[in-house]
């Protein structure tokens, strides 16, 4: 049995989505289980300051968005790191083996950039006969972490990300463009979703608008979702807000007269992608790859400084997204559409060219082939 051990941190949601989708690729392409796929979440075997990423990324991105931003380009270096992360490990290493003994595959995967620096050298010494490949979760303006020249093989979400990597000096032979990873039945979700509209109370002859801010309700959703209400477009709201239970219970109150749906916390989020005709949300890859396999066109509010405006100005370059910073931005980009349904049109159309539904198990392939 040919064991992989795939790497991730909860510092956004797409590692871990990245991770899990792989993993349930894996189930489905190997029945009869030659292969097993360990999700690991591995922030705490990096040495200080790596290991604590997850409490300083939910504390930046909340209260010190300038924090994560000059931790972001400080990383963003290829010879600073290539200093620096030898140093760390001579000061700071002693966990890392422990991910070896802990953990021990065959390929290592890294579904998080992070990793990059530390845990390959580390192989060197604890698992010489290990395969180590990197998935690459950002769809343009890669930060340099990305760039793994110990990788067998590094998988990106497109093409531009492809060229970027080869432009650093990666081997084209070891970069595989196989898109976004997302969970393989996402397409029958948003399916189920589209036939199931009617049955979650949303009406026919009005735009469905979803509204999401990730899985806390972040930025300026509530704003948004008020200032849409204001306007009286003829749309009907879905606004989700996460685990900020205070914007849930405060917009559910300010829109009882509006037409909206707010929810807290849902696990069927493709469903309602597959209801909605519209999403206005923040710049996540995750995000944008489920919106670009749901067709819909996108208004982006919000993209955290150098990590998601890559993001952002990929789906806007392409077509199928529009960048609206501010509530009034948004409300008068969903007035342009209601009064131009052509370019509405068009939008979807350019959003559902970007898909690609079956990247996960195209990435779970292409691990296989390491140890065939």
């Amino acid at each position: 049995m040919t064991t992989f051990a795939l790497l991730y941190s909860d510092t956004g949601g797409g590692h871990r989505t990245a991770a899990d989708s792989i993993q349930q690729a894996f189930a489905l392409l190997d029945p009869q289980r030659r292969h097993r796929a360990e999700v690991v979440n591995a922030i705490h075997y990096l040495p200080l300051p790596f290991n604590r990423s997850e409490q300083t990324y939910r504390l930046a991105i909340h209260r010190a968005r300038w924090l994560h931003h000059l931790s972001y380009v400080f990383s963003d270096g290829i010879k600073r790191m290539q200093l620096i992360s030898p140093l760390l490990m001579s000061l700071d290493g002693g966990r890392l083996p422990r991910l070896f003994e802990e953990h021990p595959a065959d390929v290592y995967v890294s579904c998080q950039p992070l990793f990059n620096p530390f845990v390959p050298l580390a192989m060197r010494t604890h698992a010489p006969f290990s395969f180590y490949a990197h998935v690459v979760t950002d769809l343009s303006r890669l930060h340099s972490l990305h760039v793994t020249p110990h990788a067998a093989l590094v998988t990106v979400p497109t093409e531009e990300a492809r060229q970027e990597l080869i432009e650093r000096g990666l081997c084209p032979s070891r970069i595989l463009t196989t898109g976004q990873p997302v969970m393989p039945d996402i397409e029958a979700r948003i399916r189920a979703g589209r036939l199931s509209r009617a049955q979650r109370g949303l009406p026919e002859d009005r735009l469905v608008v979803l509204l999401l801010g990730g899985g806390e309700g972040m930025g300026l959703l509530g704003d948004i979702a008020l200032s849409i209400a204001r306007a009286r477009l003829p749309v009907h709201q879905v606004v989700i807000c996460g685990r900020n239970q205070s914007l849930r219970q405060g917009l559910s109150r300010l829109l009882v007269n509006a037409s909206a749906h707010v929810l807290g916390f849902v696990d069927d989020v493709p469903e309602w992608m597959g209801a909605a005709d519209v999403l206005v949300t923040k710049a996540g890859s995750t995000t944008l790859a489920e919106g670009f396999i749901a067709g819909l066109p996108i208004i982006l509010f919000d993209a955290l400084p150098g990590q998601e405006e890559g993001p952002r100005d990929y789906a806007v370059l392409h077509g199928a997204a529009a960048w609206c910073p501010s509530p009034e931005d948004v409300v008068e980009q969903l007035r342009w559409w209601l009064n131009h349904p052509a370019s509405l049109e068009l939008a979807r159309r350019c959003s559902r060219q970007l898909a690609r539904p079956q990247a996960a198990q195209e990435i779970a392939r292409a691990l296989m082939q390491l140890c065939p």
